[in-house]
Parts: structure tokens; C-alpha cells; sequence
């Protein structure tokens, strides 16, 4: 079977663009100049996790982690163009995705596959964002509002608050640490970016 091949460039550091490649069995990373950098077997993986995962400026940001016994790989379909400037590559990350959770799921059966945020990260996100909304829904409710004394700010804090409540939920959601089965469940998790 032919390999899926990935290109990107990961900052300002990196001269040129990084080719990943990901073969029935491995992924490769190539340098801008075609050396080959790194192999990962697939055999070797212990885990793999996919996150959607936005940043300040890398609003589409899609994540994977693929861990070993001893060592971590972190890879994104975000592409560096400029300073706060990133192209998002989804439409060819994500075949290098599913090729690399198939040939994970085949050379190594004991392979955890988890989806979404850390647990210590999830839920300390979880409880600051629960926190700063219930602050200004008591602040909201606070202020001293009568009949026909209804102002501007209290609307604006209002609307806010009701804007930001689904956004809340569906992040809460779609990023909850959870197991996934890369047969069944991988377009699920995949999805979870375009929601």
C-alpha cells in the first residue's frame, strides 16, 4: 500500500518544510533537504492521543501524540507561515492520521488510544472556566436592576454569558479525556474539530 505523505513547518526556526511520511508499518520524518530524521515503528507505540486543541492564534489546531516507553511525538496539522500566521493543513493531516492510527492499531494490539485534553489539564480548564462564569453571572445578578432600570451592561454581561454557555458545553465535551476504539470511533474524534 502506498504511504500518506504530511508537509509542514513547525516555526520560525525550522529553514524549510518537514515531510512526515507514514508507511504500513512506520512514520518517517524528513528534513526540508530529504535526510531521513526519525523512524517510528508502529510496534513501538504505547499510545497515541488526538485532540482538537485551538490555540490564540492557531484557531483549528488538530493534535497528535504518539508516546513510546521512553519518548513523545507531538505533530499538528498547522503549518507556520509567519509570526501569528498559521495555514491550516487538515485536509492532508488527516489522512496521515488515520494511516498512522490503523498501522498503530495493527503492529501494536496493547496501544492505549485516548482522545481529547490531559485529565489534569481537562479539569483544571474545566473548573477555572465554571469559576470565571459563575463570577459574572453573580455579578450579573448583583447589580442592582430595577423596572425600567435595566442597563446597557448588565444586557451586554448578559448576552455574554449566554453566547458563551453552549461554546462551554461543546468544549467540555468534545475535549473530555476519554478512551477511543480506533476502529469504530475515529471519525467521532475526528469530528470533534468541525463542532
Amino acid at each position: 500500500m502506498s504511504a500518506v505523505e504530511f508537509r509542514r513547518r513547525a516555526s520560525v526556526t525550522q529553514a524549510g518544510e518537514t515531510l512526515w511520511r507514514a508507511h504500513d508499518d512506520r512514520l518517517e520524518q524528513l528534513s526540508p533537504d530529504g535526510q531521513l530524521v526519525l523512524t517510528v515503528p508502529y510496534a513501538n507505540v504505547r499510545r497515541v492521543r488526538l485532540a482538537f486543541a485551538p490555540g490564540r492564534f492557531q484557531q483549528s489546531r488538530f493534535l497528535m501524540e504518539l508516546e513510546g516507553t521512553r519518548s513523545k511525538l507531538s505533530l499538528t496539522n498547522m503549518h507556520f507561515k509567519g509570526v501569528a500566521n498559521f495555514e491550516d493543513r487538515f485536509d492532508t493531516f488527516e489522512p496521515l492520521v488515520r494511516k498512522i492510527v490503523q498501522g498503530v492499531a495493527g503492529a501494536s494490539p496493547a496501544a492505549e488510544f485516548r482522545a481529547g485534553e490531559k485529565p489534569a489539564y481537562y479539569w483544571l480548564m474545566l473548573a477555572f472556566n465554571v469559576a470565571a462564569f459563575g463570577l459574572l453571572a453573580l455579578v450579573v445578578l448583583a447589580l442592582p436592576i430595577g423596572l425600567g432600570d435595566v442597563s446597557l451592561t448588565s444586557l451586554v454581561k448578559l448576552g455574554i454569558i449566554l453566547f458563551c454557555l453552549p461554546l462551554l458545553f461543546s468544549w467540555a465535551l468534545n475535549s473530555r479525556p476519554r478512551r477511543f476504539d480506533p476502529a469504530r470511533d475515529l471519525d467521532a474524534v475526528l469530528a470533534a474539530r468541525s463542532k
